[in-house]
């Protein structure tokens, strides 16, 4: 069975973990970036490895700088909801990183081709 990602609308305030040290290759030295498995309007998914447990996984680099306030609110709620939904046909959010320009979304990865 395949998984999909929950995507919902509406505002909240959401909760996240601001961290610093993102370069182009690594993200505050927990995930090192690999190649990218799929590009939108306003983000980027890369396929990444934890640095400790070496667990692979998913990371969505969404552009901040791109949304306006009705898609930040939108995006908000959205991980709000991630974080709530815990069901095996469903990609898990497992950690979101927020810095000035960019929100990173921490999720499992999914393999296997979309539809």
């Amino acid at each position: 069975m395949k998984k999909i990602v929950v995507n919902s609308r509406g505002v909240d305030s959401g909760h996240f973990c601001e961290l610093v040290g993102v370069g182009d290759d690594i993200i505050s030295g927990l995930y090192h970036l690999g190649r990218t498995l799929g590009r939108g309007h306003f983000a980027v998914v890369k396929l990444a490895r934890h640095v400790n447990t070496r667990q692979l996984v998913a990371v969505k680099m969404i552009d901040k700088t791109k949304l306006d306030v009705m898609a930040a609110s939108h995006l908000l709620q959205e991980v709000r909801c991630m974080r709530l939904v815990q069901h095996p046909n469903v990609v898990r959010l497992y950690e979101v990183i927020d810095t000035p320009t960019t929100l990173y979304l921490v999720m499992e990865l999914a393999e296997g081709e979309t539809r």
